[in-house]
């Protein structure tokens, strides 16, 4: 059994700038680690470095979809999770993180329709 996060590791995932942008675009809509490559224009190594670290504190959860995996916010307990809603809460206040929050919503509506629909067609996306 894992141990409960605690405040410092909730504080230290959400510190990394890239992380926190990661995060705030998970709070618009689930999403595949290409569409947080093309929505932040970053390496998708580094997407995937960075989700992993998220993952293994407890902030993000995976699905595995056909050949595509799909991450989501998996917000704490509280009163760690009063934390975390305050942090993307106030991220809304940046515009360049609203504007990647609201690109976010848009990108994970398309492009998780358009996966999910081809692999239950059974063809490639």
């Amino acid at each position: 059994m894992t141990q409960p996060l605690t405040t410092l590791e909730l504080l230290e995932a959400l510190a990394e700038p890239t992380r926190l942008r990661i995060v705030n675009c998970l709070a618009a809509a689930p999403l595949f680690v290409s569409d947080i490559q093309t929505l932040l224009d970053i390496p998708q190594p580094t997407v995937s470095r960075h989700l992993r670290v998220l993952r293994d504190v407890g902030l993000v959860r995976d699905t595995a979809i056909a050949q595509f995996v799909l991450y989501r916010l998996r917000r704490p307990a509280e009163p760690l999770g009063r934390v975390f809603s305050s942090v993307l809460e106030a991220a809304m206040t940046d515009p360049d993180l609203r504007s990647e929050r609201t690109s976010a919503f848009d990108q994970g509506r398309r492009h998780s329709r358009t996966r999910t629909d081809a692999y239950l067609e059974g063809r490639p996306a």
